[in-house]
């Protein structure tokens, strides 16, 4: 029972941190020491990318609710653990780092390099600083979408 790093929609503040319900047993700062940002238009997709680092927040679950809020955040990112492959997004163990400087193991939803192509990068790794100023139309986007699956296509070529 991974924590999980959350870098987008699911922070505090966002369109999607009511799926935490009351499941959220700790939360802390955390940063991620190899991914990169990109805007995808109303949530980020992080791929990994040696030498950058992407802002987040490490979120602990209560045990009860640990394979609930899995279920839900799946759904959301379009992941599919019986069919990885077939998934814009994936769920990895990867190790981040905590407010207090140490190094933990936890559960993030990483995206693949072809689905970032021409799209922009976040610069600063922090998507509450650069999403803040879109953040009605973000809004407005989220409450009609339950989760981005089937949003990224390649051409077969691509792939």
């Amino acid at each position: 029972m991974l924590p999980f790093f959350v870098y987008g929609t699911l922070l505090p503040g966002q369109p999607n941190h009511y799926l935490w319900g009351d499941a959220i047993v700790q939360m802390e700062t955390a940063v991620f020491p190899n991914g990169r940002l990109y805007d995808m238009g109303s949530y980020p997709m992080m791929i990994e990318q040696p030498g950058e680092q992407v802002k987040g927040r490490l979120i602990t679950v209560h045990m009860a609710a640990y394979t609930a809020v899995t279920v839900n955040l799946d759904m959301l990112e379009g992941y599919d653990p019986e069919q990885p492959a077939a998934s814009a997004y994936r769920r990895l163990e990867r190790v981040v780092q905590g407010e207090n400087g140490r190094f933990v193991t936890a559960w993030i939803y990483l995206g693949l390099p072809k689905y970032i192509k021409g799209l922009p990068p976040i610069p600063s790794g922090d998507w509450i600083a650069y999403a803040t100023a879109t953040l009605p139309q973000m809004n407005k986007w989220w409450a009609t979408s339950n989760s981005v699956a089937g949003l990224h296509q390649v051409e077969n070529n691509e792939r």
